[in-house]
C-alpha cells in the first residue's frame, strides 16, 4: 500500500468544530477512531454519506503533523471497492489541518509534500466568495474618511490540486500584484473599453513575465496557475486598503456574452457560485 501525503475528512455545515485545538467527533468515543479517507476515496465517501447535503467541505490533513496514531485498515462498513481507510486513533490536533475546501472544488488528488510545506507554514484561509487561499499580512491602523484603512497587504497561493484561483472581480481602487515564489500564473484583465489582456506573473523576465503589476480600479480581473504548474505564491497591496465594500465579483454568464472568446476561462474560474458581494462586515 502506498501511504499518501495527506488524508481527508468530510463534514457539512459550520466548520467551527475544527477551530478548537483538538477535534473529537462522536465516532471517536463510539468506535475508537476518527474516520478519514484518501483523496481517491473522497468521492465515494461523499456519495455514501453526504449526497444531497448542504455545504459539504473537505478538511485537508498533513499526515506528518497528526499527533495520534493513524492506521490504514478495512472499514467497518464496506464502501465501494476500497479495502483500507485511514483511521485516526485519538483526538485530531487541528494544527494538522492545512486547508478546508468546498467539496465541489475538490480535485480528488493527493497533495504534494512541497505544497503541504507551504500550507503548513503560511496557514492560509479561504477568501469568501473567491475561495482563494490567502492571508492578511498588514492592515493600517490609520483610516481615511469612511473608515477605510489607508493601506492593506496580503499573500495568496494559487494551486491546481486544491483549486485555488481568483474568479473575475473588480475593485474600486487600484491593486498592486507581486510575484513571490513558485510557478508562473495568469492575470486575466477585462478593461472597461472592451479590451482583454493576459499578464503572466513570474520570475522569468526574459520571457516577459512580471514580478509586479498594477491593475487599475474598475478592471475585471481573475487569476490562475499557468499550465501544469504546482503552486504560486503572490501578494496584493492596496492604498486605500481593501474592504469588503470595494469588491464586486462577476456574473460570469454576462461576461461570457460580452467576451465570448474567453468562455472557457469564465467557466473554469466561476467558483463564486453566483455570489457577487463579500459577507457583511468582511475586512471592515
Amino acid at each position: 500500500m502506498t501511504v499518501p501525503n495527506a488524508i481527508f475528512i468530510l463534514f457539512s455545515g459550520d466548520d467551527a468544530t475544527l477551530q478548537a485545538r483538538y477535534f473529537a467527533p462522536p465516532s471517536l468515543q463510539q468506535e475508537g477512531y476518527i474516520h478519514a479517507c484518501k483523496a481517491e476515496q473522497v468521492h465515494d465517501v461523499y456519495r455514501h454519506f453526504y449526497l444531497g447535503g448542504d455545504a459539504v467541505k473537505v478538511a485537508v490533513i498533513d499526515l506528518r503533523l497528526v499527533e495520534a496514531q493513524v492506521v490504514f485498515e478495512a472499514p467497518s462498513e464496506p464502501i465501494c471497492n476500497h479495502t483500507e481507510f485511514p483511521h485516526i486513533y485519538g483526538k485530531l490536533n487541528t494544527g494538522a489541518i492545512v486547508d478546508i475546501i468546498e467539496y465541489s472544488h475538490f480535485t480528488h488528488q493527493d497533495v504534494a509534500l512541497d505544497i503541504l510545506d507551504v500550507l503548513a507554514h503560511y496557514r492560509f484561509e479561504r477568501l469568501p466568495v473567491e475561495g482563494t487561499l490567502y492571508k492578511s499580512t498588514w492592515r493600517a491602523t490609520e483610516e481615511l474618511d469612511g473608515n477605510e484603512p489607508i493601506g492593506t497587504a496580503m499573500i495568496g497561493m494559487y494551486c491546481h490540486v486544491l483549486k485555488s484561483v481568483s474568479c473575475f472581480h473588480r475593485l474600486t481602487h487600484d491593486e498592486i500584484w507581486h510575484f513571490y515564489q513558485g510557478d508562473a500564473f495568469y492575470l486575466y484583465l477585462l478593461h472597461p473599453d472592451g479590451r482583454s489582456e493576459t499578464v503572466v506573473m513570474g520570475s522569468d523576465f526574459k520571457q516577459g513575465q512580471k514580478i509586479q503589476y498594477r491593475i487599475p480600479a474598475g478592471v475585471w480581473q481573475a487569476g490562475e496557475l499557468v499550465g501544469s504548474g504546482k503552486y504560486a505564491l503572490f501578494g496584493c497591496t492596496m492604498a486605500p486598503g481593501f474592504t469588503g465594500s470595494c469588491f464586486e465579483a462577476a456574473d460570469h454568464g454576462l461576461l461570457k456574452n460580452k467576451y465570448p472568446a474567453m468562455a472557457e476561462v469564465f467557466d473554469r474560474l466561476a467558483v463564486n457560485n453566483h455570489e457577487t458581494k463579500m459577507p457583511k462586515g468582511f475586512a471592515s
